[in-house]
């Protein structure tokens, strides 16, 4: 027979592994059909933080009010957080606590707006929506990447030994060239070269935009339309950003 203590033991340890495997974060008022964000850390041992921004002029209804930089998200390994953005929420969400790949949103409407970018940084980390919806086009409705190693190594030998060694060389990527060359270790910045940008938006072809630099003040109408193509439009306000 099992004591009471054994029992009560038991009940404490399904608790801690409870509150480690989901959480719930954002605005305290929600209800069912508002802006919704799922943050899913699959890593069994890293803890992963997202810096939170919202748009200056975001309604009372929305997490953070008004304010730009907002406390950032921690998720730990192998837990999933419910973050409730609140009606009408406009930004954004950055891997890394603001050094990886970082995620727009506009839930203001009845069509829900969201981007994949790698301009400032880069993580193994997807948006898509929580329930695998299609975009309202009908298209694949997936962002970001969950390897991007894998991904810029499935393009690397594509490129001849002296391209190999000048993309090296800026030291935003790092491994071994020839015909058998290999990537260990690939990064991005604001001061990427544009063999860098070339490289991962167009050879590799990267699931984000990729540009160093920030949107607001771009003009060029080719970045303009690079842009548009990772901004994805979708009916369901639950969306799910998974890192990996």
């Amino acid at each position: 027979m099992h004591s009471f203590a054994t029992f009560t033991a038991v009940a404490i340890l399904f608790s801690f592994f409870s509150a480690v495997l989901a959480d719930t974060q954002g605005v305290a008022n929600y209800g069912p059909g508002d802006p919704l964000v799922n943050l899913v850390n699959t890593s069994p041992t890293q803890t992963q933080v997202y810096k939170v921004e919202g748009n200056a002029d975001n309604p009372p209804t929305a997490y953070g009010a008004g304010a730009g930089s907002l406390p950032a998200a921690t998720v730990l390994p192998g837990q999933t957080v419910e973050f409730h953005l609140g009606k009408g929420f406009i930004g954004a969400i950055t891997a890394k606590n603001g050094e990886g790949s970082r995620f727009e949103f506009n839930f203001r409407g009845d069509i829900t707006w969201y981007n994949s970018d790698m301009q400032f940084g880069m993580s193994d980390t997807t948006v898509a929506p929580a329930h695998g919806e299609k975009q309202i086009n009908g298209l694949d409705s997936l962002g970001g990447e969950q390897d991007c190693l894998a991904r810029a190594n499935s393009a690397w030998t594509e490129l001849d030994v002296a391209k190999q060694q000048e993309l090296l060389d800026t030291g935003y990527l790092e491994g071994t060239t020839g015909k058998d060359g290999v990537l260990t270790s690939v990064h991005m910045d604001k001061q990427a070269s544009d063999a860098v940008v070339n490289f991962f938006q167009n050879t590799a072809e990267f699931n984000a935009y990729v540009h160093h630099g920030s949107v607001p003040g771009e003009t060029s109408g080719d970045i303009a339309s690079m842009a548009d193509r990772f901004s994805w439009s979708v009916k369901t306000k639950e969306l799910t950003i998974t890192g990996y």
